[in-house]
């Protein structure tokens, strides 16, 4: 019965996915359709992974979880719903996570259980399923607003390896990344003066509390860098000043919404944040081998000392591990992947100008702003490459649309696969 059921799941998935290609009007089916698959396998290919891989197994822990709350819903579904619509930290049974962020994830995952009768690789799959739908519909978007931008955003977007790798499984990141990109998608609408239908504030709303609920940090300064670019533009066409400095508006505002965000939450109280950051610092460096660490120069709990080391932090956030720094296959993999997005970072500086000076630099700004903050705090917080790998899926995509858009190399590669090929 278990099997059948996974098969009906699967193709459901199916159904809906051709449903989304016929609804979307979708032109290009084949990059369509291979981004569909690669999510898919990426996810499937998380629970092998720590399945044989890794010795900590966080997917397949918040799935024991999550059965152990479908087990609920099969004997009382009534008792289950109200668990599930609680908001405390006790569950009233024995979990292996007992923090509120991972309880709230288990909560998601446990309707996926109920619905397949505790199948670990439905409940992946429908969670590629999102990932894939959150990443095309902003691939859409972009290629809609930004000329000749299919291939840099099918590469971010769609197609990056670890980028897709972390973000399609049975992980909080799969569920808060999928949130991000849906508002993303959002934010570009409102920037290029398009409307937004009614019926997207309630789940708008929504989005911003899931991936709150899941991490707080990413949505915060999403908000910040995407708000400021926001408020920059709308002020520049009231105010000549604003007009003729608009890096002065942004920097300005940047600060205000930064100071007003940091209340928004304990860990961003000034007199919390660094202490937080070096606390999990020491925690991750207790537990890690010391050549799979970033180490960084006699770090403390002050800005003086965030700030000698933020550059440290941002190269060692974005390219490493170095090749020769990786360990195992997985270390290897990310070592060379490292590589690429340091020669791609290289072959877009001679763009760099032209990029900033294009009508769309508010967006460039809220991008990198986004990206180098998220950086910094995620590289000092979590110095272990391994962990790390994982969690920069937050940011790392947008970098690297940013490095490839209009990219010279790729435009070359592209030019040279195109002679005899048909292109994205």
């Amino acid at each position: 019965m278990k099997i059948v059921l996974t098969i009906v799941h699967f193709l459901l998935i199916i159904l809906a996915v051709y449903a989304l290609e016929k609804r979307a009007g979708v032109t290009n089916r084949k990059l369509f359709w291979l981004a569909f698959i690669f999510h898919l396998v990426a996810g499937l290919s998380v629970g092998v992974v720590y399945t044989y891989y890794y010795s900590a197994n966080d997917t397949w822990q918040f799935f024991a979880d999550a059965e152990k709350l479908s087990a609920i819903a099969h004997n009382d579904f009534f008792s289950y719903l109200r668990t599930l619509f609680s908001f405390g930290e006790n569950l009233n049974i024995s979990t292996i996570n007992q923090d509120l962020r991972s309880i709230f994830f288990i909560k998601i995952i446990s309707v996926f259980c109920w619905l397949s009768m505790d199948s670990y690789w439905v409940c992946a799959a429908y969670f590629s399923l999102l990932a894939f739908v959150a990443s095309w519909q902003l691939h859409n978007k972009i290629t809609v607003i930004f000329q000749d931008s299919e291939l840099a955003s099918a590469l971010a977007f769609l197609f990056f390896p670890s980028i897709v790798f972390w973000s399609s499984g049975l992980e909080k990141e799969a569920l808060a990344l999928s949130c991000i990109y849906f508002l993303s998608a959002v934010f570009l609408s409102i920037m290029t003066n398009e409307k937004i239908e009614r019926l997207y504030w309630p789940l708008i709303l929504i989005t911003c509390w899931i991936v709150w609920s899941l991490k707080y940090y990413w949505v915060a300064v999403f908000f910040i860098s995407s708000a400021t670019s926001f408020a920059t533009k709308s002020i520049s066409t009231r105010f000549s000043w604003s007009k003729e400095h608009p890096m002065g508006t942004w920097i300005i505002l940047l600060v205000v919404l930064g100071a007003i965000t940091s209340f928004s939450h304990p860990n961003f109280y000034p007199t919390d944040f660094l202490e937080m950051i070096i606390s999990n610092h020491k925690a991750f460096t207790d537990i890690s081998m010391d050549n799979n660490l970033i180490h960084f120069y006699q770090l403390q709990a002050t800005w003086t000392s965030v700030i000698i080391n933020m550059p440290w932090a941002i190269v060692s956030g974005i390219f490493r591990p170095f090749i020769g720094e990786g360990h195992g296959l997985l270390g290897l993999i990310a070592s060379v992947e490292n590589l690429f997005i340091l020669l791609l970072f290289v072959t877009s500086l001679g763009n760099a100008k032209k990029t900033f000076q294009s009508p769309w630099k508010l967006l460039v700004f809220a991008l990198l702003s986004y990206c180098v903050v998220l950086c910094v705090f995620l590289a000092l917080s979590t110095p272990n490459f391994g962990t790390l790998s994982r969690y920069r899926v937050g940011f790392l995509p947008f970098l690297v649309f940013v490095f490839a858009y209009r990219n010279p190399l790729l435009g070359y590669v592209k030019e040279k696969f195109s002679s005899g090929h048909q292109t994205i």
